[in-house]
């Protein structure tokens, strides 16, 4: 009976949000100013001699007050092309606050987005580079109208 009840959640796991090595990407003050950050990238420290990198990232919009507003953020699916070699894309969803994390391989990638969220349509597509070892946040701009 014991067993049973530890089945769930005894793993010590946290399943709220991104994780990242078993730590939320959540970096206080990243893509919350829809003005200053939509569509922004940039580079960080991230794990030297790593034959890939890091891409964390969130989507913004700026239709209502709150950028991160769920009704357009939550649950998107999302499409990364590698722009030099080509290949099958990585396709993932960004969790209930529209946070995404993926480690790629160096080289320039696409990210793309699209669909109706309510009465609003929205498409995102943003450019950024991955660099081995590096970490790269993308504040992606889900371009609502």
């Amino acid at each position: 009976m014991m067993m049973a009840l530890c089945f769930a959640g005894c793993d010590g796991s946290d399943k709220d949000g991104p994780l990242v090595d078993s730590a939320p990407i959540e970096v206080e003050g990243f893509c919350t100013d829809y003005t200053a950050e939509a569509d922004s990238v940039s580079l960080e420290e991230g794990n030297e001699g790593a034959t890939s990198g890091q891409v964390q990232g969130r989507l913004i919009q700026g239709v209502v007050a709150d950028p991160s507003d769920p009704r357009f953020v939550s649950f998107v699916d999302y499409i990364m092309d590698n722009l030099d070699v080509g290949g099958q894309p990585t396709v993932g969803r960004t969790d209930a606050d529209g946070y995404f994390t993926e480690t790629l391989g160096a080289g320039n990638w696409h990210i793309k987005t699209s669909g109706h969220q309510g009465s609003y349509y929205c498409a995102a597509d943003l450019d950024f580079t991955v660099i081995s070892g590096r970490i790269t946040r993308l504040c992606v701009d889900m371009n609502c109208q």
